[in-house]
């Protein structure tokens, strides 16, 4: 929750974030696209009232000097909303394993975990505030998507509220979307 919020308020501060990215926009094609983007919404105005923001936390084990272990977060990743669906099905994954390998006290500590589900709820959610029971979510996927089954259990998640998902690659949205007077995006 900490981080969320930090992330939210980082988000918001142009200058720090210019400050903050200057090294890396002159180096990092990718970096320096998004920023633009930045740029231009802030120049153009924020058209919208209700914000989601979908990250996910990744950590990793380090053992201390004494042998212990410690978590240690490696990364906060704020572009997509990847490995939701996979992260899902990963506790009954080790609870097998451990049953095959004849630990079932230590298959039965392994706890569920549905983080499909929460994205899905966040994404809801912001659809319902968007006010519009013909409002669809729209999903923008690479060309050749590896990751197809992990965000189909998003998609069946939302489905399953009755909110609808379109798939469109970055391509498509650029050719065929276009702003409304209240810049909503139509595709």
């Amino acid at each position: 929750m900490d981080f969320n919020l930090l992330v939210d308020a980082v988000s918001q501060n142009a200058a720090f974030l210019e400050q903050t990215l200057s090294s890396t926009i002159k180096r990092d094609d990718f970096t320096a696209r998004l920023f633009d983007i930045h740029k231009q919404v802030l120049k153009e105005g924020i058209a919208q009232t209700v914000f989601l923001g979908l990250n996910r936390s990744d950590y990793m084990f380090q053992r201390n000097t004494d042998g212990s272990p410690a978590l240690k977060q490696i990364e906060i990743n704020t572009i997509s909303a990847s490995f939701g669906g996979l992260a899902s099905r990963t506790p009954a994954v080790h609870r097998h394993v451990l049953s095959v390998l004849s630990k079932t006290q230590e298959a039965a500590k392994i706890l569920s975990n549905n983080p499909s589900k929460g994205l899905a709820l966040g994404i809801a959610k912001a659809w319902e505030l968007y006010g519009s029971a013909n409002a669809l979510v729209l999903l923008i996927a690479q060309e050749k998507e590896r990751n197809i089954f992990d965000q189909r259990a998003i998609e069946n998640e939302l489905l399953a509220r009755n909110i609808h998902v379109i798939r469109r690659r970055f391509e498509d949205v650029s050719e065929k979307g276009s702003l409304d007077q209240d810049r909503r995006l139509f595709v």
